[in-house]
This record gives C-alpha cells, structure tokens and sequence, in this order.
C-alpha cells in the first residue's frame, strides 16, 4: 500500500476511523471535537504516522470541523459524495452496516478509487456561504408560517403575523450583512457584478452562487453544471427505455437557486430566449426547457467570471 489511508465515519458527537497501513486495519473512535480531533492526530503520531489520506461523506456541518483541522495538519483530505460510497458498497455486496463497518468501508473506497483533494473555502466565501445558507433557513421558516396563518383560527393568526413580521425583519438583517460583508470584500464585489450583469440572475442570487460555487476552481463550465447536478443523464435500454433527465448527482441548493431565475431569464435573456425557442421547436417540454435554461445560466455565469467581462449577448 503506497498510501496511509484514514476512513472517517462521522457522526454529530463522534467519528469511527479507520486506519489502513502496511496491510493492516486499526479502527478507534473520537469525539466530534476539537478536543476529539487532538486526540486523533495524537494517535497517528502514535504510530509513527506523520501523514494520511483521510476520506468522510460530505454530510453537511458534521464533517466541515474534522476536515478543516486535517487539511491544516498537512494531511490529504478527501470529502465525497455518500452516493459513491453508498454505490461503492453494494458493488461489493457489503452486507453489515456499523459505524466502525462504515469507517472501513470508507478507507477501502478511499484506497480504491484514489478520489480527489478536497480544499477548504477561503474565509470570505465561507461567511458568505453561511449567511446565505441563513437566508435560506429564514425563508423556508416563513413559508411555513405563510401557509399556517392561512389556515389558522380563533387566537392563533396574531400570533403567526407577529412571527412573520420578526422573519421578515430578520430576513432583512441578513440581506443587509451579506450586501456589506459583499462591499468589503473587493473580489467578490467584482465577481458580483460580474453575475449581476447576467440577465435573469439578481441580488438575489448572485450572492448565493458566490457562497456555494468556487466559478474559478473548475476547469470548464460543464464541470460547474456537473457540481450542481445539471448535467444530462441519458438512460437507454433495448427498445422500451430511452429518456435523458438531469443527473441531479450535485449541489442540489444551486439547483434550487437557479430555478426561478432560469423562468425570468427565458423572456429577458436574449441568449436563453433563443436557446428556449429552439427547444420548443424540437419538441421539449417546459420543464426541459427550464432546465436547459439552469444550466445555460450558471455556463455563462462561469464563462463572465473565467474572463473577468461582464455578460454580452453576443459572446456569450
């Protein structure tokens, strides 16, 4: 084995690990801490061990402490999509499920399909990042109350309205710290207006694809839909299966983000509007078309940012 594996199964108060180096497989268990991580990079001193290639499922919040505290220690870190691994292990007809199983699971994928470095966001983009993940929390907050207080009675809807004045006022807090922390920060302030140029993409949700997509850490912009899971995937099979959907296998907040400006962008997008009308002509249904139209969108937003100019219908 030419390469100290760490297979980290995580869990909101613990991770299971396990370790494989010179054939063999050490499992241990840590707090989900900074105390927890200490101790992890302990034990790997303890075995003589100065640097691994650690893998975790990207999870959400649970993992982002333990990947960030490794990436800081030198070691090589890998955050993948539990779609892999969940495919990966019933590939090999994994039968048990156990965290210590999972961990060792984990670190064979690891040690198998070698999948690529992960990198931490730079601090700006990481306070964006939380405060439009915010907004989004206080949005779907008051949705809900929205739809309570329309079938609210008796005592309840003065309740529901003074909890929906307080979401919309905190809603605008938040508006207000990302504009500011935007302005004090020149390069996503240009990149800003760089997505705010786009027809179909505004203050809304500009910001938000600063948060989740680094434009400029892909290679192409079919890598970017692929990231947000806006790519074509083509099902066929004999004469009785032929369709193409969206693969979906990404970032599905991008999706979501994009999908309102993708409907406005169709009649005020000179490049979209065309590219919908040849769609329609060839017989796609709207949903294709708002879909096609997702992509194409967050393809031109890579494409104003790759080259730093602002959108123009006629090189776009």
């Amino acid at each position: 084995m030419s390469e100290t594996i760490l297979g980290i199964d995580v869990a909101k108060k613990k991770l299971d690990v396990a370790l494989m180096f010179n054939d063999r497989t050490l499992t241990h268990k840590f707090a989900n801490s900074p105390k927890g991580f200490k101790e992890l990079q302990g034990w790997l001193r303890s075995l003589h061990i100065e640097r691994v290639h650690a893998c975790l499922e990207s999870t959400g919040i649970y993992g982002e402490a333990v990947a960030e505290f490794l990436y800081e220690k030198s070691h090589r870190v890998s955050v993948v999509n539990p779609l892999r691994i969940k495919g990966y292990a019933k590939a090999d007809l994994r039968r048990n499920k156990t965290d210590p199983a999972d961990a060792r699971l984990i670190a064979d994928f690891c040690r198998v399909k070698h999948p690529d470095d992960w990198h931490p966001l730079p601090a700006e983009v990481k306070h964006l990042q939380a405060l439009t993940r915010r907004i989004e929390s206080l949005d779907q907050m008051l949705v809900a109350e929205r739809n309570r207080l329309e079938a609210a009675t008796g005592d309840v809807p003065p309740s529901i309205e003074r909890m929906i004045e307080t979401l919309e006022t905190e809603i605008r807090n938040v508006q207000t710290l990302i504009k500011e922390h935007i302005d004090n920060n020149p390069d996503l302030k240009q990149q800003h207006d760089l997505l705010k140029s786009i027809p179909g993409i505004g203050e809304k949700t500009a910001p938000f694809l600063l948060g989740e997509v680094e434009f400029r850490r892909f290679d192409s912009a079919r890598a970017v839909a692929a990231h947000a899971g806006l790519t074509p995937r083509k099902d066929q099979s004999g004469t009785s299966l032929n369709r193409t959907r969206l693969s979906k296998l990404g970032n599905g907040r991008i999706r979501k983000a994009l999908y309102f400006p993708a409907i406005v962008a169709v009649k005020h997008n000179q490049v979209i509007k065309q590219l919908a009308g040849r769609l329609i002509q060839n017989g796609k249904t709207p949903m294709q078309v708002i879909c096609a139209a997702m992509r194409k969108l967050l393809h031109i937003a890579y494409g104003v940012i790759k080259h730093n100019r602002p959108f123009d219908p006629n090189t776009a």
